[in-house]
C-alpha cells in the first residue's frame, strides 16, 4: 500500500500528496541544531568585555590542551593567565554547553507537533463485514503559537549567551586577581629575604660591638631573636607562594604542581591617566553583560505573557478522515477543537504576569547593585593607589633614613641598642606593608574592569 493511502485502502488525492511531502521536508530541514553562531556571539561579547580573544568552544575541545601547553611555555604573563582561564576553566567549559541547550530549545520552539493517525477497526460478532475508520489530524493552531514561541525561545537563548559571557568575564577577572596574588606572594618572599638580610647585618653589627665591649649579651640575644623571627617569616612566605600558585592553578583549571608555575610579570603599577567615576558608571550601565542579560530577561517575560494569552486556544486539530463499511468507502475533512470553557489559561496568564513583574524588579535591583559595585571598586582603586604611592614616595624613604641614622649613632656609641632595633622593626614592617599596598593596587584593576564590564584600556580612554 502506498504511504499516502489510509488504512481503509482509499488513497489521498494526488493534489494533497505533493504539498504534504513538501511541507514535511521543509519542516525537517529546519530542525538542525547548530549553536556555532551563538558560541561566536559569546566569544565576541567576552572579547569586548575583557580584550581577550580566546574562549572555550565545545567543537574545539581537542585543541585546548595544546593551546594551554603553548601558553605555559616560558612562564605566564597576566594576559596569558586570562587566556588559559577562558580556555581551560572546567566550570566555565561545562557552563558553555548551556548555549547549545538553549539553541536546541529555540529550534524546538519552531517545530510543529507531529500529526496523529487514528485508526479503528470493528469486527462483526453475528456476521457481516468489518468496519474500518482512520483519520490523520494535525494541530493547525500551532501556526499561530509558533511565532510567539520562537520569540520567547530566542530571547531566552540571548539571555543565556549574555549570562554565560558575563560568567566568563568573571573568570577572566579571577584569573588576574589570582595571578597578582601570586605575584604579590613572590614579591613578599623577596622582601622577607631582604628583611632577614637586614636583621643579619644588625646581628653582625651587634656582635662586633660586643667584641669591642660596647654591647651586652642581652643586646646580642635581642638581635639574634629578631633575625630568627625574620627567618620564620621567610619560611612562611615560601608557603604563601605555594598556596597562591595553587589557587591560581585552580582558577586556570590546571592539574599541575603549583611550584612549577612560573610568573614572568611583577605587580601592576597604576597608570598616569585619571579615571572619572561618572564615566565608569555610564560604561557599566551600557555594557555590563549581566545587566543586558536581565534586560533580555524582561523581554523574554513579556513574550512569555503574550504566548500565554495565545494559549487560551491550545488545540485545533484538522485533517482528513476515511471510513470503509460493507464495501462502501467515504473520505472527508475532520476537525477536533478544544473548547476553552473551564480552563481559559487564566492561571498561567497570571503566573506570566507575576514573572514579568519579578523580572522587572530584578533588573531594577541589579542596576542599583552594579552602580554600587562600580563606586566601591573605584574607591578601592583610589585608596590603594594613594596608599601605595604614599609608602613608596614618603614612608619607606623616611623609615630607611631613620634606620641608617640610628645605626650610625649606635656605631659611634651615641645611642643605645633599642633605638636601632625599633627603627629596624619599623622599616621591616613598612616593607611588608608596601607589598600589601601594591597587591591592593594590582587587584583593584581587574575588579574595576569586572565592575564596569570593559577592559582597562577602554576605561583609561573614555571621556
Amino acid at each position: 500500500m502506498s504511504r499516502n493511502c489510509l488504512s481503509s485502502g482509499r488513497c489521498l488525492p494526488r493534489a494533497m500528496q505533493v504539498p504534504s511531502a513538501v511541507l514535511l521536508v521543509a519542516l525537517g530541514g529546519c530542525a538542525a541544531v547548530d549553536p556555532g553562531s551563538d558560541y561566536e556571539r559569546a566569544r565576541d561579547e567576552v572579547r569586548a568585555a575583557t580584550g581577550e580573544e580566546g574562549l572555550y568552544q565545545p567543537d574545539e575541545h581537542d585543541q585546548v590542551a595544546e593551546q594551554v601547553e603553548m601558553l605555559l611555555e616560558e612562564g605566564l604573563t597576566v594576559q596569558e593567565s586570562v587566556k588559559v582561564g577562558l580556555l581551560n576553566n572546567r566550570d566555565l567549559q561545562a557552563l558553555l554547553f548551556e548555549i547549545g541547550v538553549s539553541r536546541a530549545d529555540a529550534v524546538q520552539a519552531g517545530l510543529l507537533s507531529n500529526p496523529s493517525l487514528d485508526a479503528l477497526v470493528r469486527l462483526p460478532i453475528d456476521g457481516g463485514s468489518s468496519t474500518t475508520e482512520a483519520g490523520l489530524l494535525m494541530n493547525f493552531i500551532e501556526f499561530w503559537h509558533i511565532p510567539a514561541r520562537k520569540r520567547l525561545a530566542e530571547d531566552q537563548l540571548e539571555q543565556t549567551v549574555l549570562e554565560i559571557a558575563h560568567t566568563a568575564t568573571a573568570v577572566a577577572a579571577q584569573s588576574k586577581v589570582a595571578y597578582f596574588s601570586s605575584a604579590a606572594a613572590i614579591t613578599a618572599l623577596a622582601v622577607a629575604e631582604e628583611n632577614r638580610e637586614t636583621a643579619r647585618e644588625f646581628l653582625d653589627l651587634t656582635l662586633a660591638r660586643q667584641a669591642a665591649g660596647a654591647a651586652t649579651e642581652v643586646d646580642v640575644n635581642a638581635a639574634r631573636s629578631e633575625f630568627l623571627e625574620q627567618e620564620i617569616l621567610v619560611r612562611q612566605a615560601r608557603f604563601v607562594v605555594f598556596e597562591s600558585k595553587r589557587q591560581l592553578a585552580l582558577v586556570l583549571g590546571l592539574d599541575v604542581d603549583p611550584s612549577g608555575l612560573e610568573l614572568v610579570e611583577t605587580l601592576f603599577s597604576a597608570p598616569d591617566a585619571t579615571l572619572e567615576l561618572k564615566n565608569l558608571l555610564a560604561l557599566s550601565a551600557a555594557h555590563r553583560l549581566d545587566l543586558r542579560a536581565a534586560t533580555k530577561g524582561v523581554e523574554a517575560a513579556e513574550h512569555a505573557l503574550a504566548l500565554e494569552h495565545r494559549l487560551v486556544l491550545r488545540s485545533l486539530n484538522a485533517g482528513v478522515s476515511a471510513e470503509r463499511d460493507e464495501g462502501d468507502s467515504a473520505i472527508g475533512p475532520a476537525v477536533d477543537l478544544e473548547i476553552p470553557i473551564f480552563d481559559q489559561n487564566q492561571a498561567q496568564i497570571a503566573k506570566a504576569e507575576y514573572r514579568l513583574a519579578q523580572a522587572q524588579r530584578r533588573l531594577e535591583s541589579l542596576r542599583t547593585q552594579v552602580a554600587q559595585q562600580v563606586r566601591g571598586a573605584y574607591e578601592r582603586y583610589a585608596l590603594a593607589t594613594d596608599s601605595a604611592w604614599l609608602y613608596r614616595d614618603r614612608l619607606l624613604p623616611l623609615r630607611q633614613s631613620s634606620l641608617e641614622l640610628a645605626r650610625d649613632s649606635f656605631t659611634e656609641g651615641k645611642t643605645g641598642f633599642l633605638s636601632v632595633l625599633e627603627a629596624q622593626g619599623r622599616l621591616l614592617s613598612a616593607r611588608r606593608e608596601y607589598v600589601e599596598r601594591l597587591e591592593a593596587v594590582s587587584r583593584s584593576f581587574p575588579e574595576l574592569e569586572a565592575a564596569c564590564g570593559r577592559p582597562l584600556v577602554e576605561l583609561l580612554t573614555v571621556e
